[in-house]
C-alpha cells in the first residue's frame, strides 16, 4: 500500500513546479509546526506545551515533565517517537566515576523522549569540564531523532568558549561529540545514523563552518568561499547523504552580522551538498538577498527561506553561536523547477500568507507557520494528485 502511495506521488514530485495551487493547505490551528514524519504526523508547540498534530485526533498535548514550566518538540521519527526540549527533574551524571551525579528537583533544561506507550521523559544531561559547576542549570537541547529512536542536539554555551554536540542512545546515554568550540550546533540525524551540523575550531572560533559525522568520524563541508573568514552550517540530511543548509558567500569580520556593516556583512545563501560532498549554491527567490536551506526529503527537494533580512534568535551573541535566520517567505527548491516561493503554489485568495517552513517529508508534505487572516496559524501543504 505504501509502495502504490508513493508511485502515485512521484510524478508530482519530480516534475517541474510550474503552476499554482500545487498544494493543498490544512490549517493547524494556533500550533508553530516543527516535525512532520512519513505517516503525516506533526509536532511542535503550542502555549509552551510540546503537542503532536494527526489528522484523525487534531492537536494533542504531551505535557510537561515532573517539576517542570515548558516542553517544546523539534523532531519526530517514523514509529511516532516524539523528541524535544522540556524542563524538569532530572540527573546530571558525572563524568567522573569517582563524583556523583547531582539530582536536580526542578529546572534541568534536557531533552525527553515521548512515546505513546510512556509518555514524556525526561533524559538528564552530563556534567562537563569542571566537576564544582551547577550542571542543573546548563542545558542541553534536542533537535533530531532517527528511526532508531537516537536522539542528537547541542548545548548552550558554556562560559562563551565551549559548546558541546550530543548523542542519546538508549544503550550508552549522552555522549558529547565534536571539537566543544564555539559554534557547535548539531541540526539533525537519518535512519544511517549520519548527523549534521556546525563545528569550529580554535583557529575559528565564532566562525562555524557545515560538518558532518559518522560515529566518531567528521567531515568539514565545502563553502561558498575559501578561508577561515566564511561560514556555513547543515541543517538536514536524508537517508542518501545528502545535506541542505546555507554558507555565506563572501567574507566577513568577526561580529560582522551584528557590527557596523549590518546583516549586508554576512551574507548567506542556501546551499545543497550532494553525497559526495560537492556544493551547489541554490540561489534566492527573485529579488532577495539571503537565503537559508532547513530541511531536505529523500527525492531531494529542499526547503527553506528567502528575503532580505535576517534575524538572530540569540541576541547579541549569534554571531558566535551561527545561528542567522532570514526573514521572508517560504521556498521549496527541487532538481526540475528550482527555487518555488510556497505562497504562490497556494490557491489565491485563501487567506494565508506562508511564514516559513519547518520541515518536509518524503510524500512532499510540508509544514510551518503563517497567517490566517491575519492570525498565526500553522499549516500543512500536501501536494495534489
Amino acid at each position: 500500500m505504501k509502495r502504490r502511495i508513493f508511485a502515485s506521488f512521484l510524478p508530482l514530485l519530480l516534475s517541474p513546479i510550474v503552476h499554482a495551487q500545487v498544494y493543498k493547505i490544512t490549517d493547524l490551528g494556533p500550533l508553530a509546526p516543527t516535525a512532520i514524519n512519513t505517516w503525516g504526523q506533526v509536532v511542535g508547540s503550542l502555549n509552551g506545551h510540546a503537542y503532536m498534530w494527526t489528522q484523525s485526533l487534531g492537536n494533542r498535548d504531551l505535557g510537561i515533565l515532573p517539576g517542570g514550566t515548558f516542553s517544546s518538540a523539534t523532531s519526530v521519527n517514523d514509529l511516532g517517537v516524539v523528541t524535544g526540549t522540556a524542563d524538569g527533574a532530572g540527573v546530571v551524571v558525572s563524568f567522573e566515576a569517582d563524583m556523583p551525579n547531582q539530582q536536580c528537583s526542578s529546572g534541568l533544561t534536557q531533552p525527553f523522549r515521548w512515546t505513546q506507550e510512556k509518555g514524556m521523559q525526561g533524559l538528564g544531561t552530563i556534567s562537563l569540564i569542571d566537576e564544582g559547576s551547577d550542571w542543573c542549570s546548563f542545558a542541553f537541547y534536542a533537535t533530531g531523532i532517527n528511526n532508531h529512536s537516537q536522539i542528537v542536539g547541542y548545548t548552550q554555551l558554556y562560559s562563551l568558549d565551549y559548546q558541546w554536540a550530543f548523542l542519546w542512545t538508549n544503550a550508552s546515554g549522552i555522549s558529547t561529540f565534536g571539537s566543544n568550540w564555539v559554534p557547535t550546533l548539531i541540526s539533525g540525524t537519518n535512519n544511517f545514523n549520519q548527523i549534521v551540523g556546525q563545528n569550529s575550531s580554535f583557529a575559528t572560533y565564532g566562525f562555524g563552518q557545515a560538518a558532518s559525522w559518522q560515529g566518531s568520524a567528521q567531515t568539514s563541508l565545502e563553502m561558498l568561499g575559501d578561508g577561515d573568514d566564511y561560514s556555513s552550517s547543515a541543517n538536514g540530511v536524508n537517508d542518501l547523504g545528502q545535506i541542505a543548509g546555507w554558507s555565506t558567500t563572501a567574507p566577513i569580520s568577526f561580529n560582522g552580522c551584528l557590527g557596523d556593516g549590518g546583516t549586508d556583512a554576512c551574507p548567506v545563501h542556501a546551499v545543497l551538498w550532494t553525497k559526495n560532498g560537492a556544493i551547489r549554491d541554490l540561489g534566492t527567490l527573485p529579488g532577495d538577498t539571503f537565503s537559508i536551506a532547513s530541511r531536505i526529503n529523500l527525492l531531494g527537494q529542499v526547503i527553506g527561506s528567502s528575503g532580505n533580512s535576517l534575524a538572530f534568535p540569540y541576541g547579541l551573541q549569534a554571531s558566535i553561536e551561527g545561528v542567522p535566520e532570514v526573514i521572508g517567505q517560504p521556498f521549496v527548491w527541487a532538481q526540475r523547477g528550482g527555487m518555488q516561493n510556497l505562497n504562490a503554489l497556494i490557491r489565491a485568495g485563501s487567506g494565508w500568507v506562508l511564514n516559513s517552513a519547518s520541515d518536509i517529508n518524503v510524500w512532499g508534505q510540508i509544514v510551518g507557520s503563517g497567517s490566517l487572516n491575519g492570525q498565526t496559524h500553522g499549516f500543512l501543504l500536501t501536494p495534489r494528485l
